[in-house]
């Protein structure tokens, strides 16, 4: 299939903290192992408001849950990839080397090239400077350049957009609920937030199998935990209008969980004590918390697995894929906002609660008049 790709292409970067702009760049020429990338919908992630808003990152080309059809490739790419001009993709963010140890696993989130937390100087989408060559390196956009070492996984041709957006916030949730903390049949599991990744840790663990799947959240959650039982959610939790101890022992006849997963951040000494005494002997904790000593003595006592972590492997996006194309949830109901790029800073501001209200899965489309 040959694409007759325009000289030039439309890109919202981010220019200042909370500050968008968008900028018009030559379409690049391309190696014998790149390709170009004709971006169909990106999807806002939970971690864009504050990359929005930080100081650290600037000036960056956001936007990492990408979607789009691949319209120009090198003889090499087509070789690497598998795949040919005309057929759609999704993109995970990273850059990896694909030759480390963590590379040849598929843990591409751990590669010293890619790795946001330990890494030397992370390569990924979402988070790369525009203003050098090859300039559309980022997801809101009407056209990306693909490097050598993009990470790509081949999607469905009549899958809606918007939804394929899904699979990394739902990836992320397939990793840590299941992959991560062996949830499986007969698991009652709780699940601290109900974000993208909150929500993708309800289907996973559905899709699992286990037997009682509860979620917590706020009063400014309300439409994500109205909407969780319809993507396999047995009870939700309002934790500003009951008590979240209280509720999950009523719910659980005082057995406690199996799983306890946070997907909030860090969610400070008091909750994290709370999670303790929600655990069974032998429960599995995946938690983000920094401002208090490892409980060693608890753990020893009720024979937990504490466990943190990020990111997803390329396998937990293939599941979040296979889920997603099932059609057995009914996930367009996640995608509650589309945005044109003269509004992403508005599609960001909504994914982060601010200024647009209600939003589950903000989606933008380049090419929305």
């Amino acid at each position: 299939m040959l694409t007759r790709l325009p000289d030039s292409a439309r890109i919202a970067v981010k220019t200042a903290p909370d500050t968008t702009e968008i900028l018009r760049f030559p379409i690049p020429a391309i190696g014998p192992a790149e390709g170009i990338l004709r971006v169909e919908a990106c999807g806002v992630g939970g971690a864009e408001p504050e990359h929005y808003r930080s100081t650290r990152w600037q000036p960056i080309a956001m936007g990492h849950q990408v979607i789009g059809t691949v319209v120009a490739l090198g003889p090499l790419a087509r070789a690497m990839w598998k795949v040919e001009e005309g057929e759609r993709i999704a993109l995970q963010e990273y850059f990896p080397c694909k030759s480390c140890a963590w590379c040849l696993r598929g843990e591409y989130r751990f590669c010293p090239d890619a790795d946001f937390f330990g890494g030397r100087n992370p390569r990924r989408t979402g988070l790369l400077d525009y203003t050098q060559a090859p300039h559309l390196v980022g997801g809101f956009a009407e056209y990306m350049h693909l490097p050598w070492n993009s990470v790509i996984h081949r999607i469905p041709q009549d899958l809606p957009a918007s939804l394929g957006t899904l699979a990394v916030g739902l990836g992320n949730g397939v990793q840590w609920a299941t992959m991560d903390m062996q949830t499986g049949p007969g698991k009652t599991v709780l699940i601290l937030g109900p974000g993208q990744q909150g929500l993708g840790c309800v289907l996973a663990s559905r899709e699992a199998g286990a037997s009682t799947i509860i979620l917590a959240g706020m009063t400014r959650d309300l439409p994500r935990l109205q909407l969780a039982p319809e993507l396999g959610a047995d009870h939700v939790i309002n934790v500003e209008t009951h008590d979240l101890v209280d509720e999950v022992m009523r719910v659980t006849r005082g057995a406690g969980v199996d799983v306890v997963v946070d997907t909030t951040g860090d969610p400070g000494a008091a909750n994290l004590q709370q999670y303790l005494k929600l655990a069974k002997m032998g429960a599995w904790l995946w938690v983000n918390c920094t401002d208090s000593g490892v409980p060693v003595q608890v753990m020893k006592e009720k024979y937990l697995t504490v466990r943190s972590g990020r990111g997803r492997t390329y396998a937990a996006t293939e599941e979040a894929l296979r889920i997603i194309c099932s059609g057995k949830y009914p996930l367009e109901k996640m995608c509650t906002h589309t945005f044109g790029l003269a509004d992403v800073h508005k599609a960001i501001k909504a994914t982060g609660g601010k200024e647009v209200q209600g939003a589950i899965h903000a989606v933008v489309d380049p090419w929305l008049a």
